[in-house]
């Protein structure tokens, strides 16, 4: 069977030929997968919508393959030709031959990368999500691990977002479509139906649970969506690639165009209400189909000049030369962003930097690896895929040669693999760290429409006014109740409502303290960074259960013992205070890093993990740790991502340079009270910090009765379906507090004083001070 050839530009192939349209756009929306991965950009997404269109043309190429009856005219990634002998007929033996080599040509590729995988794994010392962890950190028995090098099965629970492995979801799906190929030819002979149903599915995926339906979540909801979302998509392809040729009329090609645009358009204003958690199209099953049916559409109305573009010569070489080597770049390309990231100049030159080291270890993995996707489609082996493919060599390629190849590719490993785990033992915590990996899926667990429900129940949950008088008599009520207590300082958020004061006793010449200046907060500190923490840990930048890595400057934990990112939030690393530590001068000026080192240092109080050990060095670790993750200081951090979209204008950050104390991310925002109550009540109760499932992590008490960055007010206890609970969660300073109550929809902060208050005394004190608020709150005023 001669070898397919290219149609004259801007004409459409016949059964049998190459289509240039295909090769390019299978190039360019590779080309955004690379951007995607190398830069996370949630603008990216909305550019142009890839995965659907990669399903898109798997669907028409499969089909087209299928309805020629040749072995395999081109793979969802691959398009080159392909013939053979016993590739054509429509018997049972035909067919099986045919899907034999469709997967063969596959997973001989998808092989050689698990071998990448293995080398990487075995210089490293780690496993396939975490190179420095062990499998019983991943979950992965060793059978699930071999299983996992042999067959694409990485879509597993929707939250895979390891650099080598948390794209390969995509040959998971794609090995699907193979293997219901028969039955996906029938379902988009009735496409207009079957397109209704799964958008119908979509919609009760995602927009259900938020009316109160039943909810899928996790691997179950992520496996609903991909069939739905790209298996709708795929039977475009089918549809597309079966159709019937016919004149296309200009009034046909402006309602395509017209209705593209509308579905685009229409997404966009539905991102305005639906809180994707990074504002990303990626994270909403039913507004990527919608948005990518606008493109497609587009797409359909500027075919025919887009073929004129994709057949002229030097295009339709690209073209040709990408698809022929395409499994090969959407495999490697991770590796190959790694690689450049390490190596990428900081400042202007940081972008181009990494897209110019992206392109130059791809091509050598095109290089290395490109001529396997030749061996497994029986084609002669090539180096670089510039010239128009060969025609096919008949029978299979010889077993000297295969061996020869192979033994060639195991050397190119073992230098991919030494560079791979170099970078992440050499730049672990840097920019490596700093965007979510390739195909962080996490947000597809869970549907962002709820967000639209939870935003409407914080609204009609704030009261139409705080009551202002209610609350200070209150306070002036509890100030002289308390024969110890000088004056108090109380701030009420509930919403846009805020209400603050302050009481002294009468007797007391007291000027008391103002309500509204900002002063140090201490401990409360540790929430903020604890909200940033969970933050980056919902962006895939911060895995909260991997042992933190070196940081500049941190001495490390004598005889191999490591602590994880949670243990930092939940105090439970055994870490001393660092005024406890050995060697602590509290005359000296030290560094975050230096206080951080003398405690580690000391001999741990415990083994991590097992009891709860309050210690101000585990936030400045924690501090550090972000810092080193994204390349900027605590103080922008806390800026960027917290009180300036929270319109916090009090909050700041202050290190004076005092001897003996360090405050940054352990306990040195400024704040005014007003501003720290409404950050507790927007972080607790609003929603307006993290996504459900995100407050969700942070705000579940582990066996020590620890949240992250957070504890309960007790009465507290455990409900008999599992889990805890307790009167408010918040966290506690020396002189005060500051607590949400959900169930109340309101937060409360206090501060107080007295000249003999003991520690016992004052826990009592602030949990009376607390509660009395609330209760005046919510007597008075708060509805529910």
């Amino acid at each position: 069977m001669p070898a397919a050839t290219d149609p004259m530009p801007g004409t459409t192939p016949r059964p049998g030929t190459r289509d240039p349209l295909v090769d390019g756009l299978r190039t360019v929306a590779l080309g955004r997968v690379v951007l995607w991965h190398a830069f996370a950009a949630p603008w990216l997404s909305w550019i142009f919508p890839a995965m659907p269109v990669m399903f898109f043309l798997a669907g028409s190429v499969l089909a087209g393959s299928a309805l020629s009856g040749s072995a395999l005219s081109g793979s969802a990634l691959s398009g080159s030709a392909l013939s053979g002998p016993g590739g054509n007929g429509s018997g049972p033996i035909a067919h099986a031959r045919r899907l034999a080599r469709r997967l063969g040509r596959l997973l001989i590729p998808f092989w050689v990368y698990s071998l990448g995988l293995l080398a990487t794994m075995l210089v490293a010392g780690g496993t396939l999500d975490t190179p420095d962890g062990d499998a019983e950190s991943t979950g992965q028995r060793p059978w699930q691990l071999a299983l996992s090098l042999l067959v694409p099965l990485h879509q597993t629970t929707g939250t895979d977002r390891d650099w080598l492995t948390g794209h390969l979801w995509y040959l998971t799906d794609y090995l699907l479509l193979v293997l219901l190929l028969p039955v996906a030819m029938v379902l988009a002979r009735r496409i207009v139906p079957v397109t209704a149903v799964a958008l119908a599915g979509l919609v009760a995926l995602e927009v259900g649970p938020a009316l109160g339906l039943p909810a899928l979540t996790g691997a179950a909801r992520v496996a609903a969506g991909d069939l739905l979302c790209y298996g709708l998509f795929a039977l475009l392809g089918i549809a597309w690639a079966t159709r019937r040729p016919g004149r296309v009329t200009a009034g046909g090609v402006a309602v395509r165009a017209m209705t593209g645009g509308l579905l685009i358009a229409a997404t966009l204003a539905a991102a305005l209400v639906v809180p994707l958690p990074r504002g990303s199209l990626n994270e909403s099953y039913l507004l990527l189909a919608v948005a990518a049916l606008g493109w497609l559409l587009l797409i359909g109305a500027a075919e025919q000049p887009l073929r004129r573009w994709a057949g002229g010569p030097r295009v339709a070489a690209i073209g040709r030369g990408v698809s022929a080597r395409a499994l090969t770049v959407y495999l490697w390309h991770p590796a190959a962003i790694l690689l450049a990231l390490s190596l990428a100049p900081d400042g202007l030159l940081h972008v181009p930097g990494v897209l110019a080291w992206t392109v130059l270890f791809t091509a050598a993995a095109v290089l290395a690896f490109g001529w396997v996707e030749d061996v497994a489609a029986r084609r002669p082996p090539r180096w670089w895929p510039g010239r128009r493919p060969r025609p096919a060599r008949r029978g299979p390629t010889p077993i000297p040669l295969r061996l020869g190849l192979v033994a060639a590719c195991a050397s190119l490993l073992a230098v991919a693999a030494v560079g791979v785990s170099g970078v992440f033992v050499d730049r672990a915590g840097t920019a490596v760290a700093a965007i979510p990996r390739p195909s962080d899926r996490t947000a597809l667990a869970d549907t962002a429409f709820v967000g639209i429900k939870d935003r409407a129940a914080a609204s009609t949950e704030s009261p139409a006014e705080l009551p202002v008088g209610e609350l200070q008599d209150g306070l002036d009520a509890w100030i002289l109740a308390q024969p110890d207590v000088d004056d108090a300082v109380v701030s009420v958020a509930s919403g846009t409502q805020i209400w603050s004061g302050s009481g002294t006793r009468p007797e007391e010449a007291l000027a008391g303290r103002a309500a509204d200046a900002a002063v140090g907060m201490a401990s409360l500190t540790k929430t903020f960074t604890a909200a940033l923490a969970v933050q980056f840990a919902a962006d895939g930048v911060l895995d909260l259960d991997a042992a933190v890595p070196e940081l500049p400057g941190v001495a490390p934990l004598p005889d191999g013992v490591t602590v994880t990112a949670r243990q930092l939030l939940q105090h439970s690393t055994g870490l001393v205070q660092y005024n406890d530590a050995v060697g602590y001068d509290p005359a000296h000026v030290y560094t975050a890093a230096e206080l951080v080192s003398l405690s580690t240092r000391t001999p741990l109080l415990h083994v991590p993990g097992a009891a709860v050990s309050y210690s101000n060095s585990n936030y400045l670790w924690l501090g550090l740790l972000l810092e080193s993750l994204t390349a900027q200081d605590y103080g922008s951090l806390l800026s960027d991502r917290i009180t300036a979209p929270l319109g916090l204008a009090t909050v700041g950050v202050i290190d004076d340079g005092r001897a003996g104390w360090v405050g940054s991310s352990s306990g040195g925002i400024t704040a005014a009270p007003a501003d720290v109550a409404r950050f507790f009540d927007a972080l607790l109760n609003r929603g307006e910090v993290l996504s459900r499932e995100a407050l969700a992590r942070m705000t579940e008490l582990n066996e020590l009765n620890t949240g992250l960055g957070l504890w309960p007010l007790c009465p507290c206890g455990e409900v008999p379906e599992g889990g805890k609970w307790a009167t408010g969660l918040g966290h506690y300073i020396g002189d005060g507090a500051a607590f949400a109550f959900p169930d109340d929809a309101l937060a409360v902060y206090i501060r107080v004083s007295g000249p003999a208050i003991t520690a016992e005394r004052m826990t009592q004190l602030r949990d009376d001070l607390l509660v009395t608020m609330r209760d005046t709150a919510t007597r008075s005023g708060v509805e529910h």
